[in-house]
């Protein structure tokens, strides 16, 4: 997976490099904040899009990342953004409206997975 600069983080703070935010519990397993999941999730899912449209396979470990980030995307909607701002808001439909694009590209195409040991 492409990445942001990962560092060692205290419990419950951002592990990107230079962050000390929060991480929201939805995202422990992740250590990143809401921003860095969502940003590092945008770039996952356009590296997915691009090697679709290319007819290359796709790394099946990065499609399961992805798709389980629908579930925190909707899980993160449904609690009405209390732990958001609008603007991150906003992101995490983006990225939820770009899931479902990937999803849909996915059901309507024959698309190669990687299925590399990891």
């Amino acid at each position: 997976m492409t990445g942001i600069p990962v560092e060692t983080a205290p419990a419950g703070k951002c592990s990107a490099s230079g962050c000390s935010a929060t991480v929201p519990a939805t995202l422990a397993q992740n250590l990143l904040c809401l921003d860095h999941y969502v940003e590092k999730a945008s770039s996952e899912l356009r590296a997915a899009l691009d090697l679709c449209r290319q007819g290359q396979p796709v790394d099946s470990h990065v499609l399961d990342w992805l798709l389980a980030g629908a579930d925190f995307a909707v899980q993160t909607l449904a609690r009405n953004g209390e732990d958001c701002s609008p603007s991150q808001r906003v992101k995490v439909l983006e990225l939820l409206l770009g899931l479902s694009n990937l999803q849909e590209y996915l059901r309507h195409h024959s698309v190669r997975l990687n299925l590399a040991e990891g």
